[in-house]
């Protein structure tokens, strides 16, 4: 390749104007800024589509049928505390909605992690808004005005050289001319403003978020909760491992030592019983799913002849009373095994099911047995070739059955042995519930064993459905291991993902490839928006996909590993990772592999000219950001509103499969939640490429800002009308956020100290040695800054001062006063009684009742002994209440499978969620005391016995099964309620699963 340069003529423009953009300099010079460009303003108009065409589908969905599942479901699908008003028909009342959601109605229905997440977007915005103003106004004209472009230079052996600054780069760092680097003075201003600016909205919000996180979590509301009261203690000694031990232990931290005012979880080790609760939940899955298949062949036929049959009921001449399983008299275990074994050879046998009136017999699934040890018949399986015995064919659905049935009986025997050492050793963990919420954060800060790492970590404000059971028996030393290898593996991953975006990276530049790899001449050749179109947005969709959908996963796989103990800490290790990765690959990698490829042939060239060539092509690697951000910016916060994957998924990828009542209860009920480690991370990350690049190249800054404030819409809607938090970290994640956001920082300061240093005037001198001793005073003063910002803030946001317990132990006692006043007028009103003036009583005697009220519920829960069984039978009475509450609701449906069915569908299981309770407060003060007994047992130990949910056709099936499973008695329960088989054969559902735990909602309040 000729790279001979023409003789300086003067007809090229001398400040690299836009001339130097689409022509006049050498071709491969001009080439490669042209195709820089049309890839960035193909991969604009590409974004723009994308969003546009994402933002008309939203506004023409939003308020049909589908659009009402997808982007409004907190209107109808949630308990009434979380619902909201329907989202506005007209854009431009829908805008206005997004802008007037008040911070307190955020904080209500969004939870605190949602809330602070649209905090966490407006103080970016705070951050890079002002400093584009200032920064672009200043440094855009200072970097174009006179600078490098495409001009001739002397060069310091004598020759003439010329400079390679076009396309975008001209608007960046490298374009200012060697005979002008005084103009570097207004960077460093710039940069100092920047950095200023950014600590102090930094430490800013992170005072907002300790008053906010202090006041939310003293709440009434929330000091009702059992999460707010107890604390997590792991690495336990064998000696303390009993509640008798755990008491002596801790009751230093009630008044007067009253034991009775503490409660007791140890945990225990229920793998066995949960491996079996697993198996009849996936044999419960197969036989519902079964039963709706030959129900729905058994309705086909039927609405095809339009033959309404009589109905052959089970001949009970067939079944003697012996083979029926009696629930009221004790049996032994053998006795009723006996007895299944019986139902099921009669079930084998059956010929009056009603099915056998549509189908032929070989319709029912037949499944190969062997029998094996006990006279037990179990699947056979082509992988366990070497077991023989007799095998025999049976119907499907009365193994199935017969299975169930058995399982149930052993899980029922277990259930009775909760608190047997011999088959429930205990773990090294416990919780420990008090009597006053300032209690629980004195046992957490202070040292609880004299050995070191014993009892400890401890972790507060751990919510029951957070918790992760599987990591509850880790050790201290199995900790460490566990954390070396994830470190270990983290570090593969960041070597396997390194290459393909090493790759992606390359290829953002396949321009300059072209030129500078001899093997890649052939580039040339191609049509320049083809290269475009690669190199701009294929090269940021692909690096998206790739980045986003597999690593967090990995990364929360990483965090259980490490021994995460609950929910909240697996997603803050989950930040942290995740946060790492992308802050290597996609930034430092990134960067790196998009400039190398320019880099190393000139170097070879003349290796003499290595400090300027790092000077001036490492900064343009901004162009690759600036298409990642643009992506991200229109495409994904397009994505992000329109929700094509869960559209595509509702519509047509899950009629695809056979919908058991069951799962197409759990399709409609279940609303998007977000996984918080993921999006903070993320996030963060966009923050800190702004930073990075924020002196650099100064119009990242517009792209930065156009980012977030196009998420900052799109997540206000999506949190407030669509999605649901599982995990509330209470802001955890945001603080987290906030720190991490001072490595982009540190990484901005430490490469403006290298590219002062590499600057060189126009006689190769180092020209900038003052600001990089400036900048590097900064970079000194910032880490300062940062360290003493989290020594001051950090006790802060981990524990609550005891300034505060007075005022919120106050209004917690005026909370329970309004709940007991309540709860006697409703009592009164049931009786009859007339409330008088007479009958007021004062604000002391008022106050005294609520705090014997407490006390009492503390000792009904005491009482208790906190032991898994009976946790388990307090639940039952509530479970009754809500079932009858919930059928009061089911009513007639219209015949056709029309609009107006499918609202009716809609609302009746609006309605049915409606019934469950959903705070704390809606229950007694008896219905609150079993709560909070049955709160830290694994939810293992209070699974209840399944119940086949079935749905209710015109053939008559479902009526007929149910007659024909009666004979299970109470281990094997159907039922038909709320589930209907309509006209098309597709399931619709008006309530939850009538085995539904009648606490779910509870989960969310705990």
């Amino acid at each position: 390749m000729d790279t001979s340069l023409p003789p300086d003529n003067g007809n090229y423009s001398s400040n690299g104007t836009f001339d130097t953009w689409f022509g006049g300099p050498p071709a491969d010079v001009s080439a490669q800024a042209g195709i820089q460009l049309r890839a960035f303003f193909l991969n604009l108009a590409v974004s723009l589509s994308l969003f546009a065409f994402a933002i008309l589908a939203f506004f023409l969905l939003k308020s049909s049928a589908i659009g009402r599942r997808i982007y409004q479901p907190k209107t109808y699908l949630v308990q009434d505390r979380l619902r909201v008003d329907a989202v506005p028909a007209d854009p431009i009342r829908w805008i206005r909605r997004i802008f007037s959601i008040r911070d307190e109605e955020l904080k209500r229905k969004c939870g605190l992690d949602g809330y602070f997440f649209i905090r966490f977007l407006r103080a970016i915005l705070l951050i890079f808004v002002p400093s584009m103003v200032v920064v672009v106004t200043v440094l855009l004209p200072i970097n174009y005005n006179k600078g490098k472009g495409n001009n001739f230079h002397n060069t310091t052996d004598g020759g003439r050289s010329q400079w390679n600054v076009a396309g975008l780069d001209t608007l960046s760092w490298q374009n200012v001319d060697p005979a002008r680097t005084s103009r570097y003075w207004a960077h460093l201003v710039c940069a100092i403003l920047v950095i200023s600016w950014a600590l102090f909205r930094m430490y800013r919000e992170k005072v907002h978020f300790i008053d906010v996180r202090q006041r939310f979590l003293t709440s009434p509301e929330h000091r009702l909760k059992a999460s707010a009261r107890t604390i997590l203690v792991t690495n336990i000694p064998s000696e303390y491992r009993s509640k008798e031990a755990l008491e002596a232990l801790y009751d230093v931290f009630v008044d007067n030592d009253d034991r009775s005012r503490l409660v007791v979880w140890v945990n225990r080790d229920y793998k066995s019983l949960r491996k079996l609760v697993a198996r009849r939940r996936s044999l419960r899955h197969a036989l519902e799913k079964e039963e709706l298949r030959i129900m729905r062949l058994c309705n086909k036929k039927f609405r095809k002849t339009g033959k309404v049959t009589d109905g052959n009921h089970i001949d009970e001449k067939n079944i003697r009373d012996s083979d029926i399983v009696d629930d009221t008299q004790p049996l032994r275990q053998e006795q009723v095994q006996q007895r299944l074994t019986r139902i099921f050879e009669h079930d084998c046998s059956e010929e009056t099911q009603l099915w056998r009136n549509y189908l032929k017999p070989s319709a029912a699934s037949k499944m190969s047995l062997i029998r094996g040890a006990g006279d037990e018949w179990k699947p056979a399986s082509f992988f366990k070739f070497w077991v023989s015995g007799e095998s025999r064919k049976a119907p499907k659905v009365a193994w199935l059955r017969t299975e169930i049935a058995r399982l149930t009986i052993q899980i029922d025997a277990l259930l009775t042995e909760l608190d047997s050492d011999a088959l429930f050793k205990k773990q090294n963990s416990a919780f420990i519930q008090f009597d006053r919420q300032m209690a629980a954060h004195m046992a957490c800060s202070l040292v609880s064993h004299s050995k070191a790492g014993r009892m400890a970590p401890r972790f507060l404000e751990v919510a029951p459905h957070e918790v992760v059971w599987a990591n509850m028996d880790v050790t201290s030393l199995g900790r460490l291991i566990r954390t070396c290898i994830a470190l270990v593996l983290f570090v593969a991953i960041l070597l396997l993902w390194g290459i393909p975006t090493t790759i992606l990276g390359s290829l953002s530049q396949l321009a300059s490839l072209s030129y500078s790899v001899g093997w890649l001449s052939w580039l040339r050749n191609w049509p320049s928006w083809i290269l475009g179109l690669i190199s701009g947005p294929l090269v940021s969709i692909l690096l998206a996909l790739l980045i986003q959908l597999v690593v967090p996963a990995l990364a929360r796989k990483l965090a259980v590993l490490v021994g995460a103990p609950t929910k909240t800490k697996r997603e803050i290790i989950t930040q942290n990772f995740y946060f790492t990765f992308l802050f290597i690959e996609l930034v430092l990698l990134t960067a790196v592999s998009s400039s190398v490829v320019k880099i190393v042939p000139q170097i070879v060239d003349n290796p003499v000219s290595v400090p300027t060539l790092l000077a001036t092509n490492i900064p343009s690697s901004a162009n690759y950001f600036f298409n990642y951000l643009i992506v991200q910016s229109l495409s994904y916060s397009g994505s992000v509103l329109f929700q094509f994957l869960r559209i595509l998924y509702i519509t047509t990828i899950w009629p695809w499969f056979t919908q058991t009542p069951r799962e197409e209860a759990w399709l409609q009920t279940t609303i998007p939640h977000q996984m918080w480690g993921n999006v903070y991370a993320l996030f963060t990350n966009f923050a800190a490429i702004g930073f990075i690049f924020s002196v650099v190249s100064p119009l990242i800054l517009v792209f930065v800002s156009a980012t977030f404030s196009l998420f900052w819409v799109a997540y206000r809607h999506n949190y407030y009308f669509v999605q649901r938090n599982k995990i509330d970290t209470h802001g955890l994640l945001f603080n987290n956020a906030l720190s991490q956001l001072f490595s982009g920082i540190y990484v901005m300061e430490i490469a403006l100290i290298g590219l002062f240093l590499l600057v060189r005037d126009s006689n190769d001198n180092v020209s900038c040695k003052s600001q990089a001793i400036i900048m590097i005073v900064v970079l000194i003063l910032t880490a300062a800054f940062h360290f003493v910002m989290e020594q001051h803030l950090r006790p802060l946001y981990e524990f609550l001062p005891v300034t505060i317990e007075d005022t919120a132990a106050d209004a917690e006692q005026r909370l329970l006063s309004v709940i007991r006043d309540d709860s006697r007028v409703s009592k009164d009103e049931e009786t009859g009684h007339e409330i008088n003036e007479g009958d007021d009583v004062d604000s002391e005697t008022a106050l005294a009742n609520t705090t014997d009220g407490a006390s009492d519920e503390r000792a009904q829960t005491k009482n208790m002994s906190a032991t898994a069984r009976n946790a388990r039978k307090a639940l039952l009475g509530l479970g009754k209440d809500t079932a009858a509450r919930i059928k009061d609701f089911q009513v007639h449906l219209p015949a056709q499978p029309d609009i107006s069915r499918r609202r009716e569908v809609a609302d009746q299981l609006s309605a049915a969620i409606a019934g469950y309770p959903d705070e704390l407060t809606d229950l007694t003060p008896e219905e609150r005391a079993a709560q909070l007994k049955a709160a830290f047992q694994d939810p293992v130990t209070r699974e209840s016995a399944p119940v086949i949910w079935v749905p209710q056709d015109k053939a008559g099936i479902s009526e007929d099964v149910l007659r024909q499973a009666a004979k299970y008695g109470q281990f094997l329960q159907y039922s038909n309620a709320g589930a209907y088989l309509a006209d098309n054969n597709k399931v619709e559902v008006t309530q939850p699963a009538p085995d539904t735990r009648p606490d779910w909602l509870l989960d969310w309040v705990l």
